[in-house]
């Protein structure tokens, strides 16, 4: 695979042609002779990496490596390592590309100086412990703040209990029964904890070479141009203008309001207790009308602070608080 690969330092920009696997490495000296110099960004294929991941200095004259390097302020020699991984996840928009059709529909994280394609949750706790799942779109993953800002971090503060962020930025209520399912066959709960998303929102799925991606209706593919990225895809491209012309033609929105219920069968046949609410007044109304759920106040109206996150539309850390004292007062 042909590779054009650009790092743009504060004092140049630097360029290679590699043809990967054969090399897999990019590495070169720098002396920043007393100042700093700045990794502001790196490119692949005209796709702007995250810039912390895969990177490494060495410094001069000893055996220290420091990882996850964007500035540079002693010499040494800067290293970039490449791998499927690494090169995957950015022509996916680190979007998860599975080997096997069903599986579970999340982002990559970076965390720990890498990143990984193990599905998990949003504070990387793992689930070795007993667990509460909390499932959602941006408004539980807490989109443009903080982990420690979301209200399932926030009900684990308050409670002693352990709950999961297992929220997925744009996720609908297909995806959330889709990870729901899978989770709970891996690692067995009893009780969860979701927050619905509006049901205009379908899970597309498309097969690109060898791999099974998966994302949202919401996800833009329009900002893209690298012909390198997966959102290029003509198929991609396609499935998702499909799945958008049957989410308007579904004016009753049947096909959300099935996986809603798909939810609570399954639930309720595996004896998990759901606790569950909305931020979208439509869904909070259908809700109402539900059986063999336990049904928790509403999200708060983001007109109730003035506060936003740091995108200027999603909720504030104090709509997450306000969330978790009002599930408290109800669990």
């Amino acid at each position: 695979m042909n590779l054009k690969i650009e790092i743009h330092l504060s004092t140049k920009v630097m360029e290679w042609d590699i043809d990967y696997p054969k090399q897999n490495k990019i590495s070169f000296p720098l002396d920043p002779k007393g100042n700093t110099i700045v990794i502001n960004k790196i490119i692949l294929n005209g796709i702007e990496t995250n810039k912390f991941y895969n990177t490494s200095l060495l410094i001069d004259g000893s055996d220290v490596v420091l990882t996850s390097i964007h500035e540079i302020s002693m010499k040494g020699v800067f290293t970039l390592e490449l791998d499927d991984l690494y090169i995957l996840s950015h022509r996916s928009n680190n979007w998860h590309c599975a080997t096997k059709k069903d599986d579970y529909i999340f982002q990559y994280e970076f965390t720990n100086d890498s990143f990984t394609n193990r599905y998990r949750d949003r504070d990387h706790k793992g689930f070795e412990k007993k667990f509460i799942p909390c499932f959602g779109c941006s408004f539980t993953y807490g989109a443009y703040q903080s982990a420690s800002d979301s209200w399932p971090f926030q009900l684990s503060q308050r409670t002693g209990a352990n709950y999961l962020n297992m929220g997925v930025s744009g996720s609908g209520i297909d995806g959330i029964y889709h990870n729901l399912k899978l989770l709970h066959k891996a690692q067995n709960f009893d009780k969860c904890v979701i927050l619905f998303p509006n049901f205009e929102r379908r899970i597309v799925r498309c097969k690109i070479d060898d791999k099974y991606m998966s994302i949202y209706s919401t996800v833009d593919l329009s900002h893209v141009t690298s012909e390198h990225s997966f959102y290029r895809n003509k198929r991609l491209l396609s499935k998702m203008q499909e799945v958008r012309d049957n989410i308007i033609k579904d004016v009753k929105n049947r096909y959300s309001k099935r996986f809603l219920n798909k939810i609570i069968d399954y639930c309720n046949k595996n004896k998990i207790e759901l606790n569950v609410s909305s931020h979208h007044d439509d869904v909070y109304d259908y809700l109402k009308s539900q059986n063999n759920i336990n049904l928790l106040a509403k999200f708060p109206r983001l007109s109730l602070f003035t506060e936003r996150a740091d995108d200027g539309e999603h909720p504030h850390r104090k709509h997450h608080e306000h969330f978790a004292n009002e599930i408290v007062k109800t669990l």
